[in-house]
């Protein structure tokens, strides 16, 4: 089984623009650490967690992530490039004002940056890795990473979005998602992948609240990173 967190919160997750409102800032490789918020996010987690035994822990080398991977757990955690952050390149810092966010996480949108990652270019890496893991399914594995990185995972297990739009996949700060490789050889390919991610997100919830008494959902969530 595989259990997938991203990181807490940093000041750039939590900036707010002139009027007050939250309109975060894109990090990509920027390594910043965990404000308050992101450490407390990281400790609840670890709450949610402390009764599942991991068998193997990869994590993000960037600090934000390993900062909430040693909260969570503190002992042989594997740092592993593959699962580093989408570079964004020049649009690093910018806000979704600031740039066509949409189009940079849809296949069908530009993907000529000068220096950011290609959505395609994120999956090889990311796909690569979880080929390697697949091989040991068995194994509780705990993988601390990125918004980008999730939902990554949830096409290798839930499809490709049809339309492209990879923002049908979301997850939030401290948030935590849990994947089988049964997801993948059971997958309609005819289904709408929202419709495959909702009908089990409810299948899940229930194991999870029957055998683990933890909280997590397999679902996407709908709004704001």
């Amino acid at each position: 089984m595989i259990y997938f967190v991203r990181h807490g919160a940093t000041s750039w997750n939590e900036n707010v623009d002139e009027n007050g409102n939250k309109n975060p800032r894109y990090q990509g490789r920027k390594d910043l650490s965990l404000n308050e918020k992101g450490i407390s996010q990281a400790k609840e987690v670890a709450q949610k967690l402390q009764g599942i035994n991991f068998d193997e822990v990869f994590c993000s080398p960037l600090k934000r992530a390993k900062e909430t991977c040693e909260i969570i757990y503190d002992d042989n955690i594997i740092f592993d490039d593959r699962i580093i952050e989408r570079d964004f390149g020049e649009l690093t810092g910018k806000t979704k004002k600031d740039f066509d966010y949409a189009g940079f996480w849809n296949l069908s949108g530009k993907q000529d940056y000068q220096g950011a990652e290609t959505i395609k270019d994120v999956e090889k890496r990311v796909f690569d890795f979880l080929d390697e893991l697949k091989q040991d399914s068995d194994k509780n594995i705990l993988i601390v990473a990125h918004s980008g990185i999730g939902r990554i995972m949830m096409s290798y297990f839930y499809g490709v979005p049809k339309d492209g739009n990879y923002l049908n996949y979301d997850i939030k700060n401290g948030q935590v998602l849990q994947f089988d490789y049964d997801m993948v050889s059971s997958r309609d390919e005819s289904e709408d992948v929202l419709e495959h991610v909702k009908r089990n997100a409810i299948k899940r919830k229930v194991q999870i609240d029957e055998k683990q008494k933890i909280y997590t959902t397999q679902s996407a969530v709908w709004g704001e990173n």
